[in-house]
Protein backbone atom coordinates (compact mmCIF):
# COMPACT_ATOMS: atom_id res chain seq x y z
CA UNK A 1 0.00 0.00 0.00
CA UNK A 2 1.65 3.33 -1.17
CA UNK A 3 1.39 5.93 1.46
CA UNK A 4 0.65 9.90 0.83
CA UNK A 5 3.21 11.63 2.53
CA UNK A 6 2.01 15.11 1.22
CA UNK A 7 0.07 15.04 4.04
CA UNK A 8 3.63 15.32 6.05
CA UNK A 9 4.46 18.78 4.09
CA UNK A 10 3.07 21.46 6.02
CA UNK A 11 5.32 19.70 8.71
CA UNK A 12 8.38 21.42 7.19
CA UNK A 13 6.45 24.78 7.73
CA UNK A 14 6.18 24.07 11.27
CA UNK A 15 9.74 23.30 11.43
CA UNK A 16 10.87 26.30 10.16
CA UNK A 17 8.59 28.27 12.04
CA UNK A 18 9.81 26.80 15.14
CA UNK A 19 13.38 27.00 13.65
CA UNK A 20 13.27 30.87 13.44
CA UNK A 21 11.64 31.36 16.68
CA UNK A 22 14.56 29.50 18.69
CA UNK A 23 16.88 31.87 16.47
CA UNK A 24 15.25 34.96 17.37
CA UNK A 25 15.67 33.23 21.65
CA UNK A 26 19.45 32.61 20.60
CA UNK A 27 19.81 35.96 19.15
CA UNK A 28 17.84 37.26 23.24
CA UNK A 29 20.35 35.47 25.00
CA UNK A 30 23.38 36.24 22.92
CA UNK A 31 22.34 40.32 23.28
CA UNK A 32 21.72 39.10 27.38
CA UNK A 33 25.26 37.84 27.40
CA UNK A 34 26.56 40.96 26.09
CA UNK A 35 25.40 43.55 28.53
CA UNK A 36 26.67 40.91 31.33
CA UNK A 37 23.12 40.32 32.33
CA UNK A 38 23.39 36.62 31.46
CA UNK A 39 26.93 34.22 31.87
CA UNK A 40 27.19 31.54 29.81
CA UNK A 41 29.64 28.74 31.00
CA UNK A 42 30.65 28.26 27.17
CA UNK A 43 30.05 31.27 24.48
CA UNK A 44 30.90 28.60 21.77
CA UNK A 45 27.77 26.67 22.12
CA UNK A 46 25.40 29.29 21.52
CA UNK A 47 26.99 30.03 18.14
CA UNK A 48 26.52 26.42 17.24
CA UNK A 49 22.90 26.09 19.02
CA UNK A 50 22.50 29.39 16.10
CA UNK A 51 23.79 27.09 12.82
CA UNK A 52 21.82 24.64 13.86
CA UNK A 53 18.67 26.40 14.46
CA UNK A 54 19.53 27.94 11.10
CA UNK A 55 20.29 24.21 9.55
CA UNK A 56 16.60 23.25 10.31
CA UNK A 57 14.89 25.75 9.17
CA UNK A 58 16.32 25.54 5.77
CA UNK A 59 15.71 21.69 5.83
CA UNK A 60 12.15 22.68 6.90
CA UNK A 61 11.60 24.69 3.58
CA UNK A 62 13.14 21.75 1.76
CA UNK A 63 10.42 19.19 3.17
CA UNK A 64 7.73 20.61 1.43
CA UNK A 65 9.63 21.02 -1.77
CA UNK A 66 10.35 16.95 -0.93
CA UNK A 67 6.96 15.56 0.06
CA UNK A 68 4.94 17.63 -2.28
CA UNK A 69 6.84 19.32 -5.12
CA UNK A 70 3.37 19.29 -7.06
CA UNK A 71 1.59 21.73 -4.59
CA UNK A 72 4.88 23.53 -4.42
CA UNK A 73 5.03 23.94 -7.85
CA UNK A 74 1.35 24.99 -8.05
CA UNK A 75 2.00 27.44 -5.40
CA UNK A 76 4.89 28.76 -7.14
CA UNK A 77 2.76 29.19 -10.52
CA UNK A 78 -0.35 30.36 -9.14
CA UNK A 79 -1.14 34.05 -8.13
CA UNK A 80 0.61 34.62 -4.96
CA UNK A 81 3.63 33.57 -7.03
CA UNK A 82 2.77 36.63 -9.37
CA UNK A 83 2.40 38.91 -6.14
CA UNK A 84 5.88 37.64 -4.87
CA UNK A 85 7.87 37.86 -8.33
CA UNK A 86 6.38 41.44 -8.46
CA UNK A 87 7.76 41.77 -5.01
CA UNK A 88 11.26 40.87 -5.56
CA UNK A 89 11.16 42.91 -8.94
CA UNK A 90 10.81 45.60 -6.64
CA UNK A 91 13.49 44.89 -4.33
CA UNK A 92 15.95 44.32 -6.86
CA UNK A 93 15.52 48.03 -8.28
CA UNK A 94 15.15 49.38 -4.45
CA UNK A 95 18.39 47.33 -4.28
CA UNK A 96 20.06 49.07 -7.24
CA UNK A 97 18.85 52.53 -6.24
CA UNK A 98 20.77 52.27 -3.01
CA UNK A 99 23.85 50.46 -4.75
CA UNK A 100 23.85 53.96 -7.48
CA UNK A 101 23.47 56.19 -4.85
CA UNK A 102 26.29 54.46 -2.28
CA UNK A 103 28.89 54.43 -5.54
CA UNK A 104 28.44 58.34 -6.09
CA UNK A 105 28.55 58.76 -2.50
CA UNK A 106 31.84 56.84 -2.15
CA UNK A 107 33.29 58.08 -5.19
CA UNK A 108 32.81 61.68 -4.01
CA UNK A 109 33.54 61.29 0.27
CA UNK A 110 31.98 64.15 2.17
CA UNK A 111 31.19 64.28 5.69
CA UNK A 112 29.14 66.80 7.85
CA UNK A 113 30.08 67.79 11.24
CA UNK A 114 26.89 67.08 13.67
CA UNK A 115 28.43 68.04 16.87
CA UNK A 116 26.92 70.85 18.91
CA UNK A 117 30.03 72.30 19.40
CA UNK A 118 31.84 71.02 17.03
CA UNK A 119 34.10 68.71 17.93
CA UNK A 120 35.10 66.90 14.88
CA UNK A 121 35.76 70.33 13.05
CA UNK A 122 39.42 71.28 12.59
CA UNK A 123 40.25 75.11 13.76
CA UNK A 124 40.31 77.64 10.76
CA UNK A 125 44.21 77.62 11.68
CA UNK A 126 44.71 74.10 10.94
CA UNK A 127 43.30 74.52 7.73
CA UNK A 128 45.29 77.42 6.93
CA UNK A 129 48.09 75.77 7.62
CA UNK A 130 47.29 72.38 5.39
CA UNK A 131 46.21 75.13 2.85
CA UNK A 132 49.53 75.63 2.73
CA UNK A 133 51.39 72.80 2.48
CA UNK A 134 54.08 73.23 -0.41
CA UNK A 135 54.79 69.40 -0.91
CA UNK A 136 53.68 66.70 0.36
CA UNK A 137 53.40 65.79 4.24
CA UNK A 138 53.44 61.51 5.57
CA UNK A 139 53.01 60.80 8.99
CA UNK A 140 54.28 57.64 10.26
CA UNK A 141 52.41 57.06 13.33
CA UNK A 142 53.59 54.28 16.18
CA UNK A 143 51.04 52.92 18.30
CA UNK A 144 51.44 49.74 20.07
CA UNK A 145 48.97 47.07 21.16
CA UNK A 146 48.50 48.90 24.60
CA UNK A 147 47.74 52.52 23.07
CA UNK A 148 44.81 51.70 20.74
CA UNK A 149 42.66 53.55 22.97
CA UNK A 150 44.27 56.80 22.21
CA UNK A 151 45.10 55.29 18.54
CA UNK A 152 41.43 55.61 17.80
CA UNK A 153 41.43 59.15 18.58
CA UNK A 154 44.24 59.62 16.43
CA UNK A 155 43.26 58.10 13.40
CA UNK A 156 39.99 60.16 13.86
CA UNK A 157 42.06 63.25 13.79
CA UNK A 158 44.34 62.04 11.39
CA UNK A 159 41.78 61.22 8.81
CA UNK A 160 40.49 64.68 9.36
CA UNK A 161 43.68 66.21 8.27
CA UNK A 162 43.75 63.78 5.38
CA UNK A 163 40.31 65.20 4.46
CA UNK A 164 41.34 68.82 4.45
CA UNK A 165 44.73 68.33 3.12
CA UNK A 166 43.76 68.23 -0.83
CA UNK A 167 45.55 64.99 -0.99
CA UNK A 168 48.79 66.45 0.59
CA UNK A 169 48.71 64.59 4.22
CA UNK A 170 48.89 61.15 4.34
CA UNK A 171 49.21 58.97 6.92
CA UNK A 172 50.35 54.96 8.45
CA UNK A 173 50.28 52.97 11.45
CA UNK A 174 52.98 51.11 12.49
CA UNK A 175 53.46 48.81 15.55
CA UNK A 176 56.90 49.44 17.32
CA UNK A 177 57.13 45.74 18.84
CA UNK A 178 56.65 44.16 15.57
CA UNK A 179 58.64 46.54 13.33
CA UNK A 180 61.32 47.81 15.33
CA UNK A 181 63.56 48.98 12.73
CA UNK A 182 61.34 51.33 11.20
CA UNK A 183 60.80 52.78 15.23
CA UNK A 184 64.63 53.20 15.80
CA UNK A 185 65.43 54.83 12.19
CA UNK A 186 62.46 57.46 13.64
CA UNK A 187 64.54 58.11 16.93
CA UNK A 188 60.93 56.69 18.51
CA UNK A 189 61.14 56.60 22.05
CA UNK A 190 57.85 56.63 23.38
CA UNK A 191 54.56 55.07 22.60
CA UNK A 192 51.50 56.57 20.87
CA UNK A 193 54.44 59.03 18.86
CA UNK A 194 53.66 60.53 15.36
CA UNK A 195 56.79 61.19 12.90
CA UNK A 196 56.05 64.28 10.23
CA UNK A 197 57.76 63.61 7.01
CA UNK A 198 58.38 66.46 4.17
CA UNK A 199 61.22 65.39 1.96
CA UNK A 200 64.37 64.87 3.74
CA UNK A 201 62.96 66.88 6.73
CA UNK A 202 61.16 65.15 10.17
CA UNK A 203 59.85 66.14 13.04
CA UNK A 204 58.48 64.07 16.03
CA UNK A 205 55.35 64.43 18.14
CA UNK A 206 55.25 62.88 20.80
CA UNK A 207 51.95 64.67 21.97
CA UNK A 208 48.98 63.70 19.47
CA UNK A 209 46.68 66.71 19.66
CA UNK A 210 45.89 68.84 16.99
CA UNK A 211 48.25 71.50 18.63
CA UNK A 212 50.59 69.15 18.61
CA UNK A 213 50.60 68.22 14.88
CA UNK A 214 50.32 71.70 13.48
CA UNK A 215 53.14 72.76 15.03
CA UNK A 216 55.09 70.38 14.19
CA UNK A 217 54.12 71.42 10.35
CA UNK A 218 54.70 74.54 11.16
CA UNK A 219 58.23 72.98 12.32
CA UNK A 220 58.62 71.46 8.74
CA UNK A 221 57.38 74.24 6.39
CA UNK A 222 59.54 76.64 8.46
CA UNK A 223 63.18 74.72 9.28
CA UNK A 224 66.13 76.41 11.07
CA UNK A 225 68.74 75.34 13.64
CA UNK A 226 67.76 74.60 16.67
CA UNK A 227 70.89 73.96 19.18
CA UNK A 228 70.46 72.67 22.63
CA UNK A 229 73.49 72.68 24.94
CA UNK A 230 74.12 70.85 28.13
CA UNK A 231 77.02 72.17 30.03
CA UNK A 232 80.03 69.77 31.46
CA UNK A 233 82.81 69.82 33.37
CA UNK A 234 80.92 69.65 37.04
CA UNK A 235 79.57 65.94 36.76
CA UNK A 236 76.27 67.23 34.97
CA UNK A 237 74.35 64.63 33.36
CA UNK A 238 75.94 62.43 30.71
CA UNK A 239 73.94 62.72 27.36
CA UNK A 240 76.19 60.41 25.61
CA UNK A 241 76.31 57.18 27.89
CA UNK A 242 73.42 54.80 27.78
CA UNK A 243 73.33 54.08 31.94
CA UNK A 244 70.52 54.29 34.08
CA UNK A 245 71.43 58.21 35.40
CA UNK A 246 72.28 59.22 32.08
CA UNK A 247 70.34 61.80 29.51
CA UNK A 248 70.34 59.59 26.57
CA UNK A 249 66.87 59.09 26.54
CA UNK A 250 66.36 62.46 26.25
CA UNK A 251 68.97 63.47 24.07
CA UNK A 252 66.94 61.19 21.14
CA UNK A 253 63.74 62.43 22.01
CA UNK A 254 65.30 65.78 21.46
CA UNK A 255 66.81 64.69 17.87
CA UNK A 256 63.54 63.44 16.84
CA UNK A 257 62.31 66.77 17.22
CA UNK A 258 65.21 68.18 14.82
CA UNK A 259 67.25 70.00 17.93
CA UNK A 260 70.58 69.68 17.63
CA UNK A 261 72.42 68.48 21.16
CA UNK A 262 75.67 69.65 21.74
CA UNK A 263 78.20 69.51 24.72
CA UNK A 264 79.02 72.99 26.46
CA UNK A 265 82.75 73.36 28.38
CA UNK A 266 81.59 77.25 29.73
CA UNK A 267 84.98 77.18 31.48
CA UNK A 268 86.76 77.05 28.52
CA UNK A 269 84.50 78.35 25.55
CA UNK A 270 84.04 81.41 27.85
CA UNK A 271 80.39 82.46 26.42
CA UNK A 272 77.38 80.88 25.65
CA UNK A 273 77.46 80.32 21.69
CA UNK A 274 74.85 82.51 19.61
CA UNK A 275 73.28 79.77 18.11
CA UNK A 276 72.08 77.90 21.22
CA UNK A 277 68.25 77.93 21.82
CA UNK A 278 68.81 76.27 24.70
CA UNK A 279 71.03 75.97 27.83
CA UNK A 280 70.38 73.37 29.91
CA UNK A 281 72.54 72.80 33.12
CA UNK A 282 71.47 69.08 34.37
CA UNK A 283 72.28 68.08 38.18
CA UNK A 284 76.10 70.00 38.50
CA UNK A 285 77.38 67.98 41.67
CA UNK A 286 80.33 71.13 41.90
CA UNK A 287 79.29 75.04 41.70
CA UNK A 288 80.12 76.35 38.47
CA UNK A 289 82.52 79.07 38.48
CA UNK A 290 81.50 82.88 39.07
CA UNK A 291 82.85 83.74 35.48
CA UNK A 292 80.80 80.92 34.18
CA UNK A 293 77.24 82.07 35.44
CA UNK A 294 77.95 84.90 34.21
CA UNK A 295 77.96 83.81 30.90
CA UNK A 296 74.69 82.35 31.52
CA UNK A 297 73.57 85.52 32.88
CA UNK A 298 74.80 87.54 29.62
CA UNK A 299 72.97 84.80 27.51
CA UNK A 300 69.90 85.33 29.50
CA UNK A 301 70.47 89.22 28.95
CA UNK A 302 70.35 88.30 25.53
CA UNK A 303 66.68 87.14 25.57
CA UNK A 304 68.04 83.33 25.45
CA UNK A 305 66.42 80.03 27.37
CA UNK A 306 68.12 78.64 30.58
CA UNK A 307 67.21 75.41 32.47
CA UNK A 308 68.42 74.34 35.60
CA UNK A 309 67.97 71.17 37.45
CA UNK A 310 69.68 71.45 41.06
CA UNK A 311 69.53 67.81 43.03
CA UNK A 312 69.78 68.65 47.25
CA UNK A 313 72.98 69.88 48.51
CA UNK A 314 73.25 66.60 50.58
CA UNK A 315 73.45 64.66 47.46
CA UNK A 316 76.34 67.02 45.86
CA UNK A 317 80.00 67.73 46.45
CA UNK A 318 79.12 71.37 47.57
CA UNK A 319 79.66 71.00 51.08
CA UNK A 320 79.53 74.76 52.32
CA UNK A 321 80.79 76.24 48.80
CA UNK A 322 77.94 78.83 48.02
CA UNK A 323 76.26 78.25 44.63
CA UNK A 324 76.34 81.20 42.46
CA UNK A 325 73.31 79.35 40.32
CA UNK A 326 71.28 80.55 43.40
CA UNK A 327 71.82 83.73 43.16
CA UNK A 328 71.08 83.61 39.33
CA UNK A 329 67.71 81.91 40.40
CA UNK A 330 67.13 84.73 43.11
CA UNK A 331 67.47 87.60 40.71
CA UNK A 332 64.28 86.03 39.09
CA UNK A 333 62.36 85.66 41.67
CA UNK A 334 63.12 81.98 41.85
CA UNK A 335 65.03 80.19 45.07
CA UNK A 336 65.91 76.60 45.68
CA UNK A 337 64.83 75.21 49.38
CA UNK A 338 68.15 73.71 51.56
CA UNK A 339 65.71 70.22 52.06
CA UNK A 340 65.14 67.33 50.68
CA UNK A 341 61.21 66.28 49.84
CA UNK A 342 59.98 63.27 51.69
CA UNK A 343 56.17 61.99 51.40
CA UNK A 344 55.09 59.15 52.91
CA UNK A 345 52.90 58.56 50.43
CA UNK A 346 54.79 57.93 48.41
CA UNK A 347 57.51 54.65 48.18
CA UNK A 348 60.29 55.29 48.70
CA UNK A 349 59.66 57.95 51.17
CA UNK A 350 61.82 60.20 49.53
CA UNK A 351 60.57 59.74 45.92
CA UNK A 352 58.24 62.77 45.69
CA UNK A 353 55.42 62.95 43.00
CA UNK A 354 53.65 65.98 41.57
CA UNK A 355 49.95 66.49 42.22
CA UNK A 356 48.73 65.42 38.72
CA UNK A 357 45.29 67.85 39.56
CA UNK A 358 47.68 71.10 40.43
CA UNK A 359 50.30 71.66 37.70
CA UNK A 360 50.10 75.65 37.34
CA UNK A 361 48.55 77.33 34.10
CA UNK A 362 51.34 77.28 31.56
CA UNK A 363 51.96 76.31 28.19
CA UNK A 364 54.80 73.96 29.53
CA UNK A 365 52.51 72.07 32.12
CA UNK A 366 48.88 72.29 29.83
CA UNK A 367 48.75 68.57 28.61
CA UNK A 368 50.26 67.35 31.86
CA UNK A 369 46.10 67.19 33.30
CA UNK A 370 46.06 64.11 35.53
CA UNK A 371 49.49 63.02 34.37
CA UNK A 372 51.51 61.96 37.50
CA UNK A 373 55.72 63.12 37.27
CA UNK A 374 58.04 61.51 39.43
CA UNK A 375 61.22 63.52 41.38
CA UNK A 376 62.99 60.47 42.59
CA UNK A 377 65.54 62.42 44.90
CA UNK A 378 63.71 66.20 44.87
CA UNK A 379 64.31 69.54 46.81
CA UNK A 380 61.84 72.43 47.10
CA UNK A 381 61.69 75.27 44.97
CA UNK A 382 60.52 78.76 46.22
CA UNK A 383 58.20 81.48 44.42
CA UNK A 384 59.05 84.84 45.36
CA UNK A 385 58.46 88.26 44.63
CA UNK A 386 59.46 88.85 40.95
CA UNK A 387 61.26 91.98 39.36
CA UNK A 388 59.50 94.30 37.64
CA UNK A 389 58.67 92.75 33.77
CA UNK A 390 59.28 89.22 35.17
CA UNK A 391 56.02 86.97 35.37
CA UNK A 392 57.41 83.85 37.47
CA UNK A 393 54.83 80.52 37.55
CA UNK A 394 54.78 77.43 39.96
CA UNK A 395 54.90 74.25 37.65
CA UNK A 396 54.28 71.39 39.66
CA UNK A 397 53.58 71.09 42.97
CA UNK A 398 53.42 67.99 45.63
CA UNK A 399 50.63 66.90 47.80
CA UNK A 400 49.46 68.72 51.44
CA UNK A 401 50.85 65.43 52.97
CA UNK A 402 54.88 66.30 51.86
CA UNK A 403 57.43 68.33 53.69
CA UNK A 404 61.34 69.31 53.17
CA UNK A 405 63.01 67.63 55.59
CA UNK A 406 66.50 69.81 56.56
CA UNK A 407 67.61 66.89 58.92
CA UNK A 408 69.74 65.26 56.20
CA UNK A 409 71.28 63.11 59.12
CA UNK A 410 67.58 61.59 60.19
CA UNK A 411 67.04 60.77 56.52
CA UNK A 412 70.51 57.87 56.51
CA UNK A 413 69.50 57.24 59.63
CA UNK A 414 66.27 56.07 58.28
CA UNK A 415 64.55 58.12 61.51
CA UNK A 416 62.72 61.16 59.14
CA UNK A 417 60.39 62.63 61.59
CA UNK A 418 58.25 65.91 60.45
CA UNK A 419 58.92 68.74 62.54
CA UNK A 420 58.34 72.56 63.19
CA UNK A 421 61.77 73.35 61.35
CA UNK A 422 60.88 71.26 58.56
CA UNK A 423 59.20 73.48 55.61
CA UNK A 424 55.81 71.97 55.42
CA UNK A 425 53.89 70.88 52.02
CA UNK A 426 52.20 71.29 49.66
CA UNK A 427 55.78 72.21 47.87
CA UNK A 428 56.74 73.14 44.67
CA UNK A 429 59.11 71.00 42.86
CA UNK A 430 59.23 73.09 39.35
CA UNK A 431 58.83 77.14 38.22
CA UNK A 432 59.10 78.86 35.08
CA UNK A 433 59.70 82.61 34.64
CA UNK A 434 59.38 84.58 31.97
CA UNK A 435 61.22 88.34 31.27
CA UNK A 436 58.84 90.44 29.15
CA UNK A 437 61.33 92.98 28.12
CA UNK A 438 64.25 90.41 27.11
CA UNK A 439 62.15 87.83 25.95
CA UNK A 440 64.72 85.60 28.21
CA UNK A 441 63.00 82.41 29.98
CA UNK A 442 64.39 80.52 33.01
CA UNK A 443 63.16 77.09 34.09
CA UNK A 444 63.98 76.01 37.98
CA UNK A 445 63.41 72.10 38.52
CA UNK A 446 64.43 70.96 42.25
CA UNK A 447 65.67 67.19 40.89
CA UNK A 448 67.85 66.31 37.81
CA UNK A 449 66.86 62.18 38.25
CA UNK A 450 63.50 63.11 36.70
CA UNK A 451 64.85 62.90 33.33
CA UNK A 452 67.48 59.89 33.45
CA UNK A 453 67.16 56.86 31.50
CA UNK A 454 66.01 55.43 34.42
CA UNK A 455 63.21 57.11 34.80
CA UNK A 456 62.31 58.86 31.50
CA UNK A 457 58.63 57.88 30.69
CA UNK A 458 55.04 59.21 30.36
CA UNK A 459 54.75 62.71 32.38
CA UNK A 460 58.60 63.33 33.61
CA UNK A 461 59.54 63.11 29.60
CA UNK A 462 56.38 65.16 29.06
CA UNK A 463 57.69 67.73 31.50
CA UNK A 464 60.78 68.25 30.63
CA UNK A 465 60.51 68.37 26.80
CA UNK A 466 57.47 70.99 27.45
CA UNK A 467 59.83 72.69 29.20
CA UNK A 468 62.91 72.27 26.65
CA UNK A 469 60.30 73.57 23.74
CA UNK A 470 58.89 76.64 25.91
CA UNK A 471 63.00 78.00 26.89
CA UNK A 472 63.55 77.73 23.19
CA UNK A 473 60.35 79.80 22.14
CA UNK A 474 58.47 76.53 20.55
CA UNK A 475 56.28 75.41 22.40
CA UNK A 476 52.93 76.83 20.59
CA UNK A 477 53.74 77.99 17.26
CA UNK A 478 49.80 78.06 16.49
CA UNK A 479 46.95 79.21 18.63
CA UNK A 480 44.20 77.30 17.67
CA UNK A 481 40.26 79.03 17.87
CA UNK A 482 39.59 77.52 21.67
CA UNK A 483 35.70 75.25 21.29
CA UNK A 484 33.09 76.19 23.75
CA UNK A 485 32.67 72.30 24.91
CA UNK A 486 29.02 71.21 25.73
CA UNK A 487 28.79 69.38 28.58
CA UNK A 488 27.27 65.89 27.68
CA UNK A 489 26.15 63.37 30.69
CA UNK A 490 25.57 59.67 29.59
CA UNK A 491 23.34 57.73 32.36
CA UNK A 492 22.77 53.98 30.91
CA UNK A 493 20.21 52.47 31.51
CA UNK A 494 19.30 49.76 34.09
CA UNK A 495 19.33 46.51 33.52
CA UNK A 496 15.81 45.72 33.79
CA UNK A 497 15.83 48.59 30.78
CA UNK A 498 18.68 46.85 28.97
CA UNK A 499 16.68 43.44 29.07
CA UNK A 500 13.54 45.66 27.63
CA UNK A 501 15.68 47.42 24.53
CA UNK A 502 16.90 43.57 23.86
CA UNK A 503 13.28 42.20 23.75
CA UNK A 504 11.78 44.72 21.93
CA UNK A 505 14.58 45.07 19.29
CA UNK A 506 15.26 41.35 18.99
CA UNK A 507 11.86 40.02 19.64
CA UNK A 508 9.18 42.53 19.52
CA UNK A 509 9.65 44.36 16.19
CA UNK A 510 10.28 40.64 14.54
CA UNK A 511 7.47 39.02 16.13
CA UNK A 512 5.19 42.14 14.71
CA UNK A 513 6.45 41.94 11.28
CA UNK A 514 5.85 38.40 10.97
CA UNK A 515 2.28 38.75 12.18
CA UNK A 516 1.94 41.70 9.94
CA UNK A 517 3.25 39.35 7.00
CA UNK A 518 0.69 36.24 8.16
CA UNK A 519 -2.30 38.21 8.38
CA UNK A 520 -2.03 39.91 4.86
CA UNK A 521 -0.96 36.31 3.71
CA UNK A 522 -4.55 34.95 5.36
CA UNK A 523 -6.32 37.67 4.18
CA UNK A 524 -5.52 37.88 0.85
CA UNK A 525 -6.61 33.66 0.88
CA UNK A 526 -9.48 34.20 1.67
CA UNK A 527 -10.35 36.72 -0.62
CA UNK A 528 -9.30 33.56 -3.43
Amino acid sequence: MNRDFRRYAPLGLVLTALSILAIFILLLVRGLSATTIVTLPDPTLLDRATWVAIALAVLGLAIPALLNPDGVRQFLTGRQAQYGSNAFVMLLAFLGILFFINSIAYSNPKTWDLTEDKTNTLAPETIKTLQALAEPVHARAYFTYNANAQKDSAQKLLENIKANSAGKFTYEFIDPDLNRVAAQADKIQRDASIVLLMGEQHELVETVTETELMSGLLRLLNPEARVIYFTTGHGEADTENSADLSYTSLRRSLEGKNYTVKNLDLFSAGQVPADASVVIVAGPKKPLSAAETQSLEDYLTRGGGLILLKEPDTLTSFGGTADPLIALSAKWGLGFGNDLIVDFNVQPATFAAADPLAYGSHPITANLRRVYTYFPTARSITVGQAPQGVTVTALAQTSEYAWGETDMDSIKNNAVQQNDTDTPGPLTLAAAAEDSASSARLVVIGDYELGVNKFYASGNADLLINAIDWAAKKDKLIDLTPKDRVDRQYTPPSALGLVGIVIVSLCLLPLVIIIGGISAWYSRRRQG
